[in-house]
């Protein structure tokens, strides 16, 4: 008997071999499963907590499911076709022959290369080519679930397209839909078709003949025909949607079908699909009477077809028909165009009236509307974020992100103020920085600082209704709950409730802790929770530390932006959601919006004017790809790019976040809105009804800026409704522009606290002039109202067109000409100091327009803005002075005290006043007071730090001291 020594060695090692390799297979399945199943535990576990884990099993349910069915629908269509062609081939080889493919060049038309391939092994790779593709393929499903979800439960928008007459909710909800199966369907069949026929060459089923032609087997042939059938079934489906979404056409002046897109593209569209039933007939024959040549013939004369009838014909038709008679044949397409673009931006819903901007501002009227002048902003948000972080961050630990704009009625009245939360800074000092500093211990910030708008102190420091640490109010705000764990920048997380105290804030030399009492974040009350979240965070502290305690809690998702997009990612979050301190307690208000580029004939949100992509076409190659400046984006090109692309907008949703315990509440603020229908359905108890918020709350709702820009950039040309004038661009709009820091921007939207023409009551409002296009002659203004019953009405104010109404650039420009005023500025800025020109506010009052431009003073060596100057113009007019009052007087000769302010506040802003009109402030000393104040803070030195500041402070107040 022989005996194979080596043979016997391979026989006893196999076996480990194959151990090893399972091995080595089952612990990289146990490491994808943990990484894949960690992140859905733990938000699990956080919509758990926060009482949303509706949404996220909805969510997942419908993930997964429509990536597990386009994975089985995929992996078997391409086994079976795979699997067909590899039988194919194999009826090709004689018996004992291997599987083998052929070489097809002329030269070797009488050899063929064989390759031995067990059966086995062309098994086994079909499956896993099958199901390698098919998982790529599917992967793309697993984001589409807001396309789903709005198929399932999309409903009627209650108005039909002007086109087929079939209402809006097809489009908007049921069209992305069929057009992802039918895109899918054919990327599929392309992708099979393609690795058949190389499966096909492979294994040896294409054979050249002696003369060079290629030679295929009738079986093959028939499973060729079969994929094509699909492909051009699938095809012929495209062609029919296609022909709704006409309603997208950019062909021609219109977005939307247009002369030639209706008459011309809509017929060839319905010849493709009348083609591409022939061709499917003609195929299913080919598949009993396989003709390679019959295929190749009509593949071919179906995609000229398609090029001659969809692609070349609506092209030259317009150009050479549509183009000379534009107008007559295209008014009807246009009307529908600026119909719908007006219906899709609440366009239709503004209220327009006129607008007689007489220039008869005179002390009654000024007298008459002191509430109004005492409301106007003089503080411009950029350089008063400066000044908080300089006079009110207190520590380097406290850092403020923005400054918001609000209104509050305090003992003396309606107030628009400007506020800022004091949130905890993204890094702590270099020595401060442990693990145990950053991540318990450094947990929260700490209250908010508030200030009139307008009314200023000690020489140009703004009169606080709320500051310092805890805070101090003289006017009758307090805040129960300041500290805050839940801001507009809290990267990473914290664990809260531990065995060591949290730094709550500082008084004095000392100070102060306190350990977290709410609810927000997930209790770490398990070890299994340890290591999930140590796992998650990377973090092995997490595990290690002996800080731990059973309620303890770990809060994640602390930025309130962030928040609400993971528990409602069907949401578009407006930019900037805003602080405001309500019966004591400190909460965020994020507007969210529901949104959609499915709208029939409505015009795409671009920070372009308001061209097709046709006309861009064409106007690039007459200007020689140059952009014409009138072209180059407007007022809110920044606020309003993020909704490039959008077509149907609404604000349907406000969303209050706790500062404190982290808690989300989503309230229906537009109950009739359709898109918001289909989440109410897919997420029901998630919406709350506008009437369950706090009154105070819903004192503090105001129209946002984001989609106020988005609707003032499409009303720009918008506004025009005759399709004559809109054809002809007669009254284009644009932008007005003002100076800020010596660079000439757009002007954003701002809002003010007024009296609406013929009111007699403070409102509310968000509010933009308008000025012609390539003009800066004030030509119309727009507002929102934000005050309830009225909240969200949308009024516009037509100027009178046969007289010059000075615009926003105008007044700058006589700003600069008044040669008081730039040789004041020039003296400023020579001396060690920068100028600073803030925003400029347009204030209607009465009939009239009362332009306001304040003044910052800083100085080089710091960052600590100054309000110095006032700038008031009405007529032709220009006045510059210490104060708004002032200014007012130089302008109208009668000096008005400031409405609903105390005797106290009246003679302290008074006093200010005089100090700085008489000179009588020691700049040098308050200068140096600050220097040793800030010196202080650098080196820790908490005690010099306070006299410091109490020292300046007191200055500031009583300069004459």
């Amino acid at each position: 008997m022989n005996e194979n020594p080596t043979g016997n060695a391979t026989r006893i090692h196999r076996p480990s071999r194959h151990l090893l390799r399972s091995l080595i297979v089952a612990a990289f399945l146990v490491f994808a499963v943990l990484v894949g199943i960690a992140g859905y535990l733990e938000k699990w576990l956080w919509m758990r907590q926060l009482d949303y884990i509706g949404i996220f099993w909805t969510l997942l349910s419908v993930q997964w499911a429509m990536l597990c069915s386009a994975f089985v629908v995929a992996f078997l269509y391409l086994w079976i076709n795979l699997r067909q062609a590899a039988e194919n081939s194999g009826a090709f080889r004689r018996v004992g022959q291997p599987w083998s493919f052929a070489s097809i060049s002329r030269a070797n038309a009488d050899r063929q290369t064989s390759i031995e391939l067990s059966p086995r092994l062309v098994k086994a790779a079909v499956v896993l080519i099958s199901a390698g593709i098919a998982l790529f393929f599917a992967s793309g499903f697993y984001s589409e679930w807001d396309t789903y979800l709005r198929f399932r439960y999309g409903g009627s928008f209650g108005v039909a397209d002007p086109l087929f007459g079939v209402d809006v909710g097809f489009y908007v909800f049921h069209l992305p839909f069929y057009v992802l199966l039918q895109s899918s369907l054919t990327l599929l069949t392309i992708l099979t078709l393609g690795i058949v026929l190389a499966t096909y060459v492979f294994l040896g089923l294409q054979q050249a003949s002696a003369s060079g032609r290629i030679a295929i087997g009738a079986n093959a042939t028939s499973h060729l025909s079969v994929l094509l059938f699909i492909l051009v079934a699938s095809f012929g489906w495209g062609f029919y949607l296609d022909h709704y979404e006409l309603v997208y056409s950019t062909l021609g002046v219109v977005y939307g079908a247009g002369y030639a897109a209706d008459h011309i593209t809509r017929i060839a569209l319905w010849i493709m699909v009348g083609v591409s039933v022939v061709a499917c007939v003609l195929l299913a024959l080919n598949v009993f009477r396989p003709r390679l040549r019959m295929l190749a013939v009509g593949a071919g004369a179906y995609v000229a077809l398609w090029v001659i009838g969809v692609a070349l014909a609506p092209f030259v038709i317009e150009k050479f028909v549509v183009k000379p008679s534009e107008l007559a044949l295209e008014t009807p397409y246009l009307k529908n165009y600026i119909d719908f673009t007006r219906k899709a931006f609440q366009l239709d819903k503004i209220k327009e009236t006129s607008y007689p901007a007489l220039a008869d501002l005179t002390p009654a009227v000024i007298a008459r509307n002191q509430d109004t002048i005492q409301n106007i902003r003089l503080w411009d948000a950029r350089p008063l974020l400066q000044t908080y972080q300089q006079t009110q961050a207190i520590r380097l630990y406290y850092q403020f992100y923005n400054v918001d704009t609000d209104r509050y009625h305090l003992a003396d009245g309606y107030h628009q103020v400007m506020l800022s939360a004091r949130e905890l800074s993204p890094e702590l000092p270099a020595k401060a920085q442990t693990w145990v500093n950053e991540y318990l211990q450094f947990t929260h910030g700490y209250g908010a600082v508030m200030n009139f708008v307008s009314k200023t102190v000690g020489g140009g420091f703004p009169q606080y209704v709320l500051e310092n640490v805890p805070a101090e109010s003289d006017f009758g705000l307090t805040i129960n709950q300041p500290a805050i764990y839940y801001g507009q920048s809290m990267p990473g997380y914290r664990i809260v409730a531990t065995g060591i105290k949290e730094f709550d804030y500082p008084k004095g030399n000392d100070n102060v802790y306190t350990s977290y009492n709410g609810k927000g974040g997930i209790p770490l009350d398990s070890f299994w929770k340890q290591i999930l979240f140590a796992w998650t965070k990377a973090d092995v502290n997490i595990l290690l530390t002996s800080y731990l305690k059973p309620e303890s809690r770990i809060q994640i998702y602390r930025d309130v932006r962030e928040r609400v997009a993971q528990i409602a990612p069907f949401l578009r979050l407006d930019n900037d959601p805003y602080a405001v301190l309500s019966e004591g307690k400190l909460y965020w208000i994020q507007d969210a919006y529901t949104v959609s580029n499915y709208f029939p004939y409505a015009n795409p949100q671009r920070t372009t004017q308001y061209e097709t992509a046709f006309e861009q076409r064409l106007d690039a190659a007459t200007k020689g790809g140059a952009q014409d400046p009138a072209d180059a984006g407007g007022t809110e090109d920044r606020a309003t790019a993020a909704y490039d692309g959008l077509n149907y907008i609404r604000n349907s949703v406000k969303v209050v976040v706790d500062m404190y315990d982290g808690t989300v509440r989503f309230y229906d603020i537009d109950p009739k809105d359709p898109v918001l229908a289909v989440y109410r359905q897919a997420f029901p108890g998630v919406f709350n009804d506008l009437s369950a918020i706090s009154p105070d709350l819903k004192k503090h709702l105001r129209y946002p800026r984001d989609i106020f820009a988005v609707q003032a950039n499409q009303y720009r040309t918008f506004h025009m409704t005759d399709p004559q004038v809109f054809y002809n661009r007669e009254d284009l709009w644009t932008a007005p522009m003002e100076k800020y820091q010596g660079q000439t921007q757009p002007m954003e939207p701002y809002y003010i606290l007024a009296k609406l023409p013929g009111s007699d009551q403070l409102e509310y409002l968000l509010m933009t002039p308008f000025t012609p296009q390539n003009r800066d002659n004030m030509i119309s203004w727009m507002a929102a109202r934000s005050d309830f019953p009225e909240y969200g009405q949308m009024l516009f104010y037509e100027l009178p067109k046969e007289k010059l109404i000075y615009g926003p650039n105008q007044i700058e420009a006589m700003i600069d000409q008044s040669t008081t005023i730039s040789q004041q500025l020039t003296l400023w800025n020579q001396q060690g100091s920068r100028v600073i020109r803030g925003k400029e506010i347009v204030t209607p009052i009465e009939n009239s327009f009362l332009y306001v431009v304040p003044l910052y003073l800083r100085a080089e060596s710091t960052n600590f803005p100054q309000l110095k100057r006032v700038i008031a113009v009405t007529g032709d007019k220009v006045v510059m002075e210490p104060t708004l009052d002032e200014a007012l007087h130089n302008l109208f000769g009668t000096q008005q005290p400031q409405a609903g302010a105390t005797p106290a506040h009246v003679a302290q802003t008074t006093g200010a006043a005089a100090a700085v009109t008489t000179g009588q402030l020691d700049s040098g000393q308050a200068r140096t007071q600050f220097d040793d104040a800030q010196q202080a803070m650098q080196q820790g030195d908490w005690d010099k730090f306070g006299k410091a500041m109490a020292a300046l402070k007191k200055l500031l107040a009583d300069p004459a001291m």
